[in-house]
């Protein structure tokens, strides 16, 4: 157990001496929790989708969607990560 917190600990030390890592590590916790939380709500709604709109089911089946995912999963977990970032640097 205690190597285990050991093993952690020298891993944090070295992220927390390399500004690269710190991006990286940030960068994909929050890609993760983001890429989480939009899955949970756009399964929600695409129960609904075909009541909603035509435009939405035909926008589902090209795959315009999932793109839109990805494009907005990346977008806020840069500004997320960039903003962290921001305010440990200050």
């Amino acid at each position: 157990m205690f190597k285990a917190i050991s093993l952690i600990l020298d891993f944090l030390g070295i992220i927390s001496q390399n500004p690269i890592l710190q991006k990286i590590t940030i960068f994909a916790f929050f890609f993760t929790l983001v890429s989480y939380t939009v899955t949970f709500f756009i399964d929600k709604v695409s129960v609904d989708l075909g009541s909603i709109s035509e435009i939405l089911v035909l926008a589902s089946y090209l795959g315009f969607l999932s793109a839109l995912k990805v494009v907005f999963n990346i977008i806020i977990s840069g500004f997320i990560a960039k903003q962290i970032l921001a305010f440990i640097r200050s």
